[in-house]
């Protein structure tokens, strides 16, 4: 996960139809992309009219359920859950304002999330948590409880095909969404958060957050981003009274085509300052709450990251085919808590015969926490995981994934974890 790009990647798909009237793109405000022309693909179906209209006059409003069930098979540790059953939902409302007659280039996304139900995260004994829906929203201490939070309410408004303007409160848990590898509230996708976004982010900027910036499209191809916002963590809590510290980020993502088949790259940094570094252990994107050891050490240190992901296609393209991806990421390593990552694999659509819509990938990750870190809790080493996992379409708007992680564990206790999953997606 890029932590600042969802709005970026919303903003981006979204121009087009700002300008030209075309369907609106849904990115991000249900967990997958959606078109507003697509709603008799989901299991509630067009309302008898009634979405389309509504879509036809500016708003668009998409829902997904997820149920994912997890068991640990192998290694782990004595904590928490061995199986895990995890219910979440999430709601987007897109308002267009050009197709709602009012004016061009304007857009206002919402979003509310839930989720509920026992984990398998800390059971199985991963630094890097096993089943990304577990997670969000990341609502802090919430850990098995039931939970509930407005996640996303912003504003954008292009000046003109080039350039926007955005800002309010952001959910960034949608964004890096690579084609191949999928983005970290995807249920189509990998599991492990260890493929879904680089964990080097997650010590400079929170999944919700208040802020804003500069959305450039220069040329075709290419897409680059200028923002800022809170540092603190507010999912679940009001925002004006959390914000504390200050991020500044920049994204610039390039698309091209190398024998004539698809590929593109990302490139980002982010700058955190003014920000009381909490416990290592109080972010669930890094699963170390329960292994914290001696004096709790916290700082106001600056903290910064950089990122690179990638992706190209050496058959078809997104719609069917398939591809390698990669990415890596490195930090300060004090005060942030992962000084390095990397992951890599392929994936694609259609891999069998007559099953043109199953989504497949196979990959590996390597995460290296901060040398500080390792000293504190002493004994924590490198991690090294890897998953398989095969997304079958059973229905135009039923997905169901299986899933099959192993992984060396960064704590020497859990030993090699063997984690068994699958996941259910319905679009409503």
């Amino acid at each position: 996960m890029v932590m600042f790009r969802s709005f970026v990647l919303s903003v981006f798909f979204g121009a087009g139809t700002l300008f030209a009237g075309s369907p609106t793109s849904v990115v991000g405000a249900g967990g997958e992309a959606g078109e507003a022309a697509g709603f008799d693909s989901r299991l509630t179906g067009d309302w008898g009219g009634v979405r389309s209209g509504m879509a036809e006059k500016g708003l668009t409003v998409d829902l997904n359920g997820i149920y994912s069930f997890q068991g640990v098979a192998g290694g782990g540790l004595n904590l928490g859950h061995d199986v895990g059953n995890v219910f979440s939902g999430n709601l987007g409302v897109v308002f267009d304002t050009k197709k709602a007659g009012l004016w061009p280039g304007g857009m206002l996304k919402a979003r509310l999330e839930g989720r509920g139900g026992a984990t398998a995260v800390r059971g199985a004994g991963a630094t890097s948590p096993v089943n990304n829906q577990a997670v969000f929203p990341l609502v802090e201490g919430s850990g098995g409880n039931e939970v509930l939070a407005l996640t996303e309410l912003t504003f954008t408004q292009f000046l003109t095909e080039k350039i926007g303007l955005t800002g309010g409160l952001l959910n960034t848990t949608y964004g890096d969404n690579n084609p191949i590898t999928g983005n970290a509230i995807s249920n189509q996708h990998f599991m492990n958060l260890g493929f879904l976004y680089s964990p080097v982010e997650a010590g400079v900027a929170p999944a919700v957050t208040l802020g804003g910036g500069l959305v450039l499209i220069p040329i075709e191809g290419m897409m680059g981003s200028f923002t800022v916002f809170g540092s603190e963590e507010t999912a679940g809590k009001n925002p004006f009274a959390l914000y504390e510290g200050t991020t500044f980020a920049t994204e610039w993502e390039f698309e091209y085509e190398l024998g004539e088949k698809p590929g593109g790259m990302v490139f980002g940094g982010l700058y955190s300052v003014n920000q009381l570094r909490l416990p290592f252990g109080s972010d669930p994107r890094l699963v170390l709450e329960e292994l914290e050891a001696g004096e709790e050490v916290e700082t106001d240190a600056d903290s910064w990251a950089v990122f690179w992901n990638g992706y190209q296609y050496f058959v078809g393209d997104e719609e069917r085919g398939m591809g390698v991806f990669a990415r890596a990421g490195l930090s300060d390593g004090g005060p942030n808590p992962v000084r390095a990552h990397a992951a890599l694999g392929l994936g694609g659509v259609g891999l069998l015969p007559g099953r043109e819509r199953d989504r497949w990938g196979a990959g590996m990750y390597y995460q290296k926490l901060a040398d500080g870190l390792i000293a504190q809790v002493g004994g924590l080493d490198d991690e090294i995981g890897g998953e398989i996992f095969y997304n079958v379409e059973l229905t135009p708007w039923m997905h169901v994934t299986l899933d099959v992680q192993v992984i060396d564990s960064a704590v020497p206790q859990a030993g090699t974890v063997v984690v068994l999953g699958t996941r259910v997606g319905i679009q409503f």
